[in-house]
This record gives structure tokens, C-alpha cells and sequence, in this order.
């Protein structure tokens, strides 16, 4: 049933900003006063939308663990359908490097979860994951710029795996990996919130963060002093059967102003769309600019994700704007049904930086049309203000997906503050 529509919409392209200007993605353009999401800022554009009747996802189970609650859940469902990996030789927490410092802490996942970065081929000629390393601590201003990706390959199985490689770009070397890193001074890193992706020309597409390096200065650049900053990329791997090995290539690293997103684009999230194009979305912040929106940002890449388009705002597929936190999202395709859904903190007002982290939705992506379809945004979870303050997060999530039924399962454990729930929360969900 198809409902055709003038919607009075917003179209994302362009922006205006407090201060006056139009933000246009990386250029600045004296302007007008106020917030206005339209190509020129000044008229609201009408658009003719067909609006599908499609079904919204489904939750068929799930479980709620609080912070204050010490018992009395019930654990993820053991299905083993739901998971890509079963019982992976472990990683060691520390590895020697031929740096001298000599050894650095090595970060993992390898439970069976798509955004784990681990990826298994369909043809089960191999199975991929990568991991980080980092001299300092990880996930600090000081330790996360100074990862490193490595990665290491099973041709058995899972059985065995493969020496931990640094993840090293065709034609450069060790100490400099990558466009971009020199290894003591800046680095590169995989995310553990989106999925490896594997193109219809048999290519793997790992979503990728560089911490870049302010030649002016000669620091790490974060010219909002906002944290950190990041520019995304994606990392392409050929996988040679003969010699059992990868090669890797990659294009350039796509950077938004910091006018736009203080901290620039991090977490990206890759697919590929019908039409042959890629599609990123990231997560954008607004830390230090509470003037600025928050948004999840989209760019594409009509050349297997070597180069990509100026990043504009993610909205819904009438073009109206929606905000999002500084929190991950994902973006990822149905394996059963062949759809797009994007899940990730979906707010009514513009943030404040990284808050609020709530509600947790899943919606279907238009792809034509990119954006999110409302009409089938699903809430997944949200706090519960009888027994959850403001600060409370519902992000940082995990996603299952099942290899024959058209489900998945979202699991996230509830954090407030420096407080955090002993298990996850967990949503079984059917994709319509």
C-alpha cells in the first residue's frame, strides 16, 4: 500500500549556523542567523514522498539488567545460529613489538558477534580478525591516539591462527603503515561497533579512524580541543588464495571541519549500496559547540571507497533532520533479507556532546532515497526515570545476527556514570 505525500521537508545538504554562516560541509559562508536546514537556507523545500506501509522490526525477547540489580537475569540466548565464531584460540594481552618500547596491550573480541571485527568468508576459505595495540591506555586522549590495527588469519577453521600482523598498506612500511601515521607519533584504528563488510567484487571493507598529526603545530590535531579528533576512511583487502595472505590498499581519509563536527568523524560504519556506491556513516560531536547540531553524519564513495563525498547530515528519507549524540551507530545489511537498518541513539533536541544516550532505536534505511524510514523506526530500549538518571547510556552495543531466521540480537550493558549493570541487556528482534 503506497500513500503519496507533500511533506514539508528539510533538505540536509546545507546548514546555518548561530555564529551566522553556512556550514557547508568543510568551506564557511557569512550568512544569516539561525539554525536552517536547507539548500539555501532561507525557503523550506517541498517534496513529493511515497511513503511505503513497511512493517517496523519486531522484538521478540528480551531482558533489562539495571545497574542496581545484583541477580535475577536471564543470559543471552545460546543459539548458536546467532554467532559467526565459536570458541576462537584467545589473544594474549600484551604483545612484543619491534619499537623500542618494546611490548604493547592488545585489544580483542572474538565472540561471535558481527561488530567484533572478526569476518568469516562465505566460501570458509579463511577467517579474519583484527584487533588493536596501543603503548598507553586505551580508550584515553593519550592511549587511543597511538593505536595501531593488526589482524591475524585462520585457514582451518579457527582451529589455528596465523602469527598478529601489523596491518600494513601495499608499498609502505612499518613506521609508516598508512597515509597519514607515523608510528610514535599517531595512529589508525578499527572500531568495535561496526561490521567488516565483504564488497560484491569479493573484497573485504573494513571501516577505519585515523588520529592525524598537526603538521603546524607538531601534535596530534584537535583543533577544537575537543577531546580528540578523528578523520575516517576505509581499509580494502584482496585475499590471495594461492599464498594464503592479504594485501591491503587504501585511497584517501575524508575529514568534516571541526566547525561542523568539533571532533570530527569517528566510528564509521560501511555498506555497500545496490547501485554499486558505498555508503559511511559516523558519528559526529558537538563537544565544545553547544551551538553546533549533533547529527550522525553520511558520505559515499563511487569508486570502491578510495575517495568520498562531502559528509552531510544522516536524516530521515523525507529529508527531515533528526539529532544524535557523540555515540556509535551502525549502519549494516540483512544477510536474510538483503535490507538496510541503521540502530543507534535517536533524540528529540539537539545534545549536548555525548548526552542524552538514549532511547536505543532501530529503523530500516531507504537506499534510493538515503535516509532512515520513520515509519519504521522501532525504540528499543530507553531509561527508565523511576530508577535511571540523565547521564544513563544505552550505547556502545553489540550486534548478533542469526544465519538463518531474519533476526537479530542487540546487546548492551546499561552505564551511568562510573557505574555499570554486572550483565547485559539483551533484545531479540525480527527484521521485517
Amino acid at each position: 500500500m503506497k500513500d503519496i505525500k507533500n511533506i514539508t521537508s528539510i533538505a540536509r545538504r546545507n546548514f546555518c549556523s548561530k555564529s551566522g554562516k553556512i556550514l557547508l560541509g568543510s568551506s564557511l559562508i557569512p550568512l544569516s542567523s539561525t539554525w536552517l536546514m536547507a539548500q539555501g537556507c532561507s525557503k523550506e523545500a517541498v517534496k513529493e514522498v511515497v511513503v511505503e506501509d513497511i512493517p517496523k522490526p519486531i522484538i521478540l525477547d528480551k531482558e533489562i539488567v539495571y545497574i542496581d540489580q545484583p541477580s535475577g537475569y536471564r543470559s543471552i540466548p545460546n543459539d548458536s545460529n546467532f554467532r559467526n565464531v565459536h570458541n576462537l584460540p584467545g589473544l594474549p594481552s600484551t604483545i612484543k613489538v619491534d619499537y623500542p618500547w618494546e611490548k604493547e596491550r592488545l585489544i580483542g573480541n572474538n565472540q561471535g558477534y558481527i561488530t567484533s571485527n572478526v569476518f568469516v568468508d562465505p566460501n570458509n576459505e579463511y577467517i579474519l580478525q583484527l584487533m588493536l595495540s596501543t603503548p598507553g591506555t586505551p580508550d584515553t586522549s593519550t592511549g587511543s591516539p597511538q593505536y595501531k590495527t593488526r589482524y591475524r588469519v585462520s585457514t582451518d577453521g579457527g582451529a589455528t591462527f596465523s602469527e598478529v600482523k601489523l596491518l600494513q598498506i601495499e608499498g609502505y612500511t612499518k613506521d609508516n603503515p598508512i597515509k597519514g601515521v607515523e608510528i610514535g607519533r599517531n595512529g589508525y584504528n578499527v572500531n568495535f561497533t561496526t561490521p567488516i563488510i565483504q564488497a560484491k567484487s569479493g573484497k573485504i571493507v573494513i571501516p577505519i579512524n585515523l588520529h592525524p598529526w598537526d603538521d603546524v603545530n607538531k601534535k596530534i590535531y584537535n583543533p577544537a580541543n575537543a577531546y580528540i579528533f578523528q578523520d575516517a576512511g576505509a581499509i580494502i583487502g584482496t585475499w590471495n588464495s594461492t599464498s594464503k595472505s592479504f594485501t591491503w590498499e587504501f585511497g584517501e581519509w575524508l575529514r568534516i571541519d571541526h566547525n561542523v563536527s568539533t571532533r570530527g568523524l569517528s566510528e564509521p560504519s560501511i555498506v555497500e549500496l545496490k547501485d554499486g556506491r558505498f555508503a559511511m556513516t559516523a558519528r559526529g560531536s558537538n563537544l565544545n559547540r553547544p551551538d553546533l547540531p549533533g547529527y550522525t553524519w553520511v558520505s559515499f564513495s563511487s569508486d570502491h571507497c578510495m575517495t568520498w563525498s562531502v559528509p552531510v547530515p544522516l536524516t530521515y528519507s523525507t529529508g527531515e533532520n533528526f539529532f544524535v549524540p557523540a555515540s556509535c551507530s551502525t549502519i549494516f545489511r540483512s544477510r536474510i533479507n538483503g535490507r538496510l537498518y541503521w540502530i543507534g541513539n535517536l533524540v528529540n533536541s539537539n545534545p549536548e556532546s555525548n548526552y542524552p544516550r538514549f532511547p536505543l532505536v532501530i529503523g530500516e534505511v531507504n537506499e534510493k532515497n538515503f535516509g532512515l524510514i520513520k515509519e519504521t523506526v522501532l525504540q528499543i530500549d530507553t531509561r527508565n526515570p523511576d530508577k535511571e538518571g540523565e547521564k544513563m547510556q544505552l550505547s556502545n552495543f553489540k550486534i548478533l545476527e542469526h544465519n538463518q531466521r531474519n533476526e537479530i540480537i542487540v546487546v548492551v550493558t546499561r552505564l551511568e556514570l562510573s557505574k555499570a549493570a554486572k550483565a547485559p541487556c539483551w533484545y531479540q528482534i525480527q527484521l521485517t
